[in-house]
């Protein structure tokens, strides 16, 4: 047994002259003998006993050819389980740690480049409970470089050649990464290029002249300017965030000479309005402060934060032939701009304010024979305002939210029982909302590990939860002159639809039990196998309805309006339904591996005079996401909607039995690559008169080459001083689109390819240059 310094030294006879007894020789002897080793945590980890599902190295997130943080989480999205319609409640965005220490948010870091991280790590659903989350988000842990510093600019082209559509984006990123602390300053500036149909239908605006060309896809142009602080003061560690967005969207809404035929043979030729030109503008102001430090053994944290948002869309006859401004930005001085009701009928504009801060508990309550009982503690606090201008609707909402939660883990068994290690938790939440009383979620976790290689987590939660600010008072806006499916006739009409918020929702309430089993089958491999299984059943679910159907507009006739017995207005503000089940198992294999020989690591700090290295890597990930049952009530009373049997709410179909997601890179020292694709079973939706439309959506594959230009010797003879990343890229290699057809092969016209997928595949060229 080792002793400490001072128990060493009790532990001494009281004279030093006695002579050894034969026990206290044999002591020494073995003293001598002994071998102490001391553990360590590892840098960045999560205080969890729970085993990650997925934890990718720094070789694997660089061959991913993305140019930041957000790209990196978006090629990611199958190991981070970012699926549509994964779990019942809506499941938020992923909850993202830092060095296993809570932050403000994702914005935070999302202009970080690749090379700064160390390791990703991403946990299921039960570690966002201990550090005093929700219960229906994953975590996600980036782990930082100790020492990282650079400066990154970044000029990317990216051409459609179905119709040469351009996208161009610029990025300058500053970085400094210490081991306690780390700063960066962002800038970021994307444009799209608008994508103009052929021709338009002269119509009402003949006398005009050159009638105004509408447009299938808008102009974007978006700029961010973002800056976050990391560092310590005293034993505590502080991060200071802030960020400034502006974004403007133009487009020319209009019909095709078709699209006015189908009017014209309708009797509602007065409906066409021709061209319009709409600017839609958006300015969006961030600041938040995180404070993390620890107190007698318990971690905590602080966060506040403070949002402000403008949306301003304007809407006016196009009056000329004129292009669209080449480039458009908002001011900031947009922030807090309104339109003047009904007397500003082009205008619609949304305000929302949000301030909002929490703080967080962590620690050892007592122990048990298994171990220690923990308890994660989390009060907070909301106040947000919402406004909506438009002709149609003024609404001005204020919400306060106090709410408080705990969750307590209870070890029963631990790893020297047969049985394993098994632990069970109970977590409950409180909201006190001023707007629609209090609202409480309550569940259970169960947390067990039979042998070191398999895990299984299972939980059951009961989730009350209200209709957001926006959801309820979004400014509502008017589009007109949309190609609409009407599945009650079977027939392509030109209708308006009607976007906003809905003041008469109600809350809804899920319960939601999940199954997770994960298995490490071969320990000398990186593989992982995993099983998901997902049962939700939420009440009064707040969707919307784009799809006209017998079963919708028999359920909700004043969202469908008719003349001369054609469709021309669908109202898709979100609404209640009565119920809604679901299903689902989702099928994962992760597996990655190193091989052949070790290459320096550019981007890591020498240790003690030597230069890390690395290996070159290969890491796929597979996933299937199986849907066994999607049923939803509109009413009571009313025949129950299957999803997965024909049924559709949704002008894009009803619900996939299989969606399957691919990612895997393969990373060398000079060239790495990076394959990702979608695919997901057709569906077929049944009309009102007996003919079933088949909804096909291809296989969505994507493809990244990353070329080193550091590591081309022929390069670097000619062009010593040309070093950094060439990224070459193509997205929707195949071309996919939703294709739509009937028994016949016959396309309707509402579902031509030009209108759902007006862009096409696209190739990009990206060049990175880091100044270190």
């Amino acid at each position: 047994m080792y002793l400490a310094n001072d128990e060493a030294e009790a532990a001494k006879p009281a004279s030093s002259t006695a002579p050894p007894s034969a026990d206290a020789t044999e002591a020494a002897t073995a003293a001598q003998d002994e071998i102490l080793v001391t553990g360590h945590v590892q840098r960045g980890a999560v205080a969890t006993n729970v085993p990650p599902e997925v934890s990718l190295n720094s070789a694997v997130i660089q061959s991913l050819g993305a140019a930041d943080l957000t790209e990196v989480f978006r090629e990611l999205a199958p190991e981070i389980g970012a699926t549509p319609g994964t779990s019942g409640a809506q499941r938020g965005p992923a909850i993202v740690l830092v060095n296993g220490q809570r932050i403000a948010g994702f914005s935070s870091i999302k202009d970080f480049p690749p090379e700064s991280v160390r390791r990703i790590e991403i946990y299921p659903e039960l570690v966002a409970l201990q550090y005093g989350y929700g219960p229906d988000q994953r975590v996600v842990n980036v782990v930082l470089r100790d020492d990282y510093r650079a400066l990154t600019l970044l000029g990317r082209y990216t051409m459609a050649p179905n119709n040469w559509r351009g996208l161009y984006r610029a990025k300058v990123d500053l970085i400094r990464i210490g081991e306690n602390a780390h700063w960066n300053l962002a800038l970021d500036y994307s444009h799209q290029d608008p994508i103009v149909a052929d021709t338009t239908f002269a119509g009402s605006l003949a006398h005009i002249g050159a009638t105004p060309r509408h447009t299938l896809a808008p102009q974007d142009d978006h700029l961010t300017i973002s800056g976050a602080s990391t560092r310590p003061i005293g034993a505590i560690s502080a991060e200071l965030t802030g960020s400034l967005d502006l974004d403007a969207l133009q487009s020319r809404p209009g019909l095709l000479s078709e699209d006015a035929d189908l009017l014209v043979q309708e009797g509602l030729a007065d409906l066409a309005t021709g061209p319009l030109d709409r600017v839609d503008r958006t300015a969006r102001a961030q600041t938040s402060l995180t404070l993390n430090g620890k107190l007698d053994g318990w971690r905590w944290s602080t966060i506040a934060k403070l949002d402000e948002s403008t949306r301003l869309t304007r809407t006016i006859d196009a009056s000329s032939a004129a292009a669209l401004d080449t480039i458009l930005l908002p001011s900031p001085t947009m922030l807090g701009e309104r339109c003047n009701g009904a007397s500003n009928t082009d205008c619609a504009s949304t305000t929302s304010r949000l301030a909002s801060g929490d703080a967080y508990l962590n620690g050892n309550l007592f122990a048990l024979p298994a171990g220690a009982v923990t308890a994660a503690l989390r009060t907070g606090f909301v106040f947000a305002n919402v406004r909506g201008d438009s002709a149609l609707q003024s609404t001005d909402l204020h919400r306060s939210d106090i709410s408080a939660q705990a969750s307590l883990d209870f070890p029963i068994t631990s790893r020297k029982f047969a049985l394993g290690t098994l632990s069970t938790g109970v977590n409950a939440e409180v909201h006190r909302l001023s707007d629609f009383d209090t609202l409480s979620t309550i569940g259970s976790t169960l947390n067990w590990s039979p042998i070191v290689p398999v895990n299984i987590i299972a939980s059951f939660n009961r989730i009350e939860q209200a209709p957001s600010l926006l959801q309820l008072g979004t400014a509502r806006l008017v589009t007109p002159d949309l190609r609409e499916f009407d599945f009650a006739t079977g027939t392509t009409v030109i209708a308006q639809q009607i976007e906003g918020g809905n003041q008469n929702l109600r809350l809804s309430t899920s319960r939601i039990a999940k199954v997770r089993l994960q298995a490490r089958p071969i320990a000398a491999a990186d593989l992982t196998l995993s099983a998901d299984y997902t049962w939700d059943h939420t009440r009064d679910p707040i969707m919307s309805i784009t799809a006209a159907t017998s079963a919708t507009i028999a359920a909700f006739p004043d969202r469908f309006t008719r003349q001369n017995g054609f469709l021309t207005e669908l109202d898709a503000r979100p609404m209640n339904l009565d119920w809604r089940k679901r299903q689902q198992v989702r099928l994962g294999i992760n597996y990655s591996t190193a091989f052949g020989g070790a290459w320096p690591d550019r981007n890591a700090a020498p240790a003690s005079g030597t230069k890390p290295t690395v290996r070159d890597q290969f890491q796929i990930a597979l996933y299937d996401t199986w849907a066994l049952q999607d049923r939803v009530a509109l009413k009571a009373g009313l025949p129950v909607i299957d999803l997965l049997g024909g049924d559709t709410l949704s002008d894009g179909g009803g619900t996939a039995t299989h969606r399957l997601e691919l990612q895997t890179t393969i990373s060398t020292h000079a060239v790495s690559a990076d394959v990702s694709g979608v695919w997901q079973t057709p569906t077929t939706t049944t009309t009102s008169s007996g003919e079933a439309l088949t909804f096909s959506q291809g296989i969505t594959l994507n493809l990244r080459v990353q070329i080193n230009l550091a590591d081309q010797a022929w390069l670097r003879r000619r062009i010593p001083w040309l070093k950094g990343n060439l990224n070459l890229s193509a997205d929707n290699l195949l071309g996919a689109h939703t294709t739509v057809h009937d028994a016949r092969g016959v396309v309707p016209l509402a579902y031509s390819e030009s209108y759902l997928n007006p862009t096409g595949r696209t190739f990009r060229i990206t060049l990175r240059k880091r100044f270190r």
